[in-house]
């Protein structure tokens, strides 16, 4: 007659080894996730990426009109004198300036 193994092998429990690789498993799901090369840090780089690349155009937009404002400059001494005058309050020898307050 043959042994029925089957039936007490159920009653027993999961595996040692099931166990073992769902460990496994778990481990590496949230090495996947966490760590350097995350999936988590992957996303954040992504952001950061994104971010500095739009940084990057507008800097070089910002460097297109200083270059273009510099070249006037060269071309007209009388758009340094207006800059002049305009941003930083500058006035000839001798020249009176009237200053009136908002109210």
């Amino acid at each position: 007659m043959p042994k029925k193994d089957s039936p007490q092998r159920q009653t027993k429990g999961p595996r040692p080894g099931l166990i073992l690789l769902l460990c496994f498993l778990g481990l590496l799901l949230l090495l996947s996730l966490h760590g350097d090369r995350g999936l988590l840090q992957l996303y954040h780089m992504g952001r950061v990426k994104a971010h500095l690349e739009l940084e990057i155009e507008t800097l070089k937009h910002d460097n297109a009109l200083l270059r273009h404002e510099v070249e006037a400059m060269r071309r007209h001494p009388s758009h340094a004198e207006e800059i002049a005058r305009r941003d930083l309050g500058l006035v000839r020898p001798g020249e009176i300036v009237y200053q009136f307050r908002k109210r």
